[in-house]
């Protein structure tokens, strides 16, 4: 008796988990091939986990994103690669910009919070508004979740 073996993938359930800030923080960031593989239609699909070198030590393997890998479908390797390269690097900087935002955002909610609440219900009312009220009460709502009210009028 054999075992076929061909389209079993690893095993990733020991594999460190980074958190996605974690990215942010890597040095060197860096897919690694994992699995090429067959889904139910058929259609090859390519596995990586993320590699280089986060706080001063190198990822001994692969490591993965909240338990998840990343998983590429694509008619060959090289565009497989590509995809997972250019994935990593645009998930990193849409993680700088977010950062960036944020930081925004709580500038502008301590520039708010030293207007008095009923004239920030007056300048939120009026039919002609400051253009800086208007720009700080939308960067704001980035923080919703966070147990921010604000009246801003919308």
């Amino acid at each position: 008796m054999s075992i076929a073996a061909a389209n079993v993938a690893p095993n990733f359930l020991l594999r460190r988990v980074l958190h996605a800030q974690d990215l942010r923080r890597l040095d060197e960031p860096v897919v690694i091939f994992e699995h090429h593989g067959f889904d139910d239609d058929g259609a090859q699909y390519f596995v990586y986990s993320i590699g280089g070198c986060l706080d001063g030590q190198w990822l001994q393997e692969g490591a993965t994103v909240g338990g998840d890998v990343i998983v590429i479908h694509a008619d060959n390797r090289d565009d497989a690669d590509q995809m997972a390269c250019l994935g990593l690097e645009d998930t990193i900087n849409a993680l700088d910009v977010e950062e960036g935002m944020i930081v925004e955002a709580q500038a502008a909610l301590r520039r708010l919070s030293q207007v008095n609440a009923l004239d920030r219900i007056d300048l939120a009312t009026r039919p002609d508004r400051n253009e800086d009220f208007e720009k700080d009460s939308e960067s704001v709502r980035l923080l919703r979740g966070d147990d921010i009210v604000l009246t801003s009028g919308h």
